[in-house]
């Protein structure tokens, strides 16, 4: 049972800066003359940190609620750290390295869809049909978001160019 505490105790705290994120931000105003004010970001992020707090605190609650239920003379398997192998992640940075990289020439939209592809396909060896599906439909959701629901301009690259002619 005091396996859960830290995490109980951690995702009180999550909450609670969350919670004053949140409320701090609404001073701020969230929402200005129908567009994001300056404290729409730090609403959000207050927001989402309240969300994952209580989802730690849930799971928490859910793996003493199951270790209560455990049979007799059931043990649990340890909880010990599991060795991370460091080649995918030194790939995953080396790759999204490449990706900034490309944005002030391919443009944000396509680095970011060309660096989900290459993810899916190499890191994650899904294939190439998905990760170019998830590739695409990467970009199109960035650009639905900060393009056209945001109305952030991004890098566009060579694509700028393009579409002056």
């Amino acid at each position: 049972m005091k396996e859960e505490t830290p995490d109980f105790i951690g995702s009180g705290l999550l909450v609670a800066l969350g919670a004053a994120f949140a409320l701090g931000s609404l001073q701020y105003g969230v929402i200005e003359g129908g567009r994001i004010g300056p404290g729409f970001m730090p609403f959000l992020s207050g927001v989402l940190l309240a969300f994952f707090g209580t989802l730690i605190a849930v799971e928490a609650a859910v793996r003493r609620v199951r270790r209560r239920e455990r049979p007799a003379g059931v043990t649990e398997i340890s909880r010990g750290r599991q060795e991370v192998p460091s080649g995918p992640v030194a790939t995953v940075f080396g790759l999204t390295l490449v990706a900034i990289l490309l944005i002030p020439v391919l443009g944000f939209f396509l680095s970011f869809g060309l660096l989900i592809a290459v993810l899916v396909a190499f890191v994650e060896r899904e294939g190439w049909r998905l990760g170019l599906t998830m590739g695409v439909g990467g970009a199109v959701f960035a650009w639905l978001v900060f393009a056209q629901l945001l109305n952030i301009p991004v890098p566009r690259g060579i694509f700028e160019t393009l579409m002056r002619i």
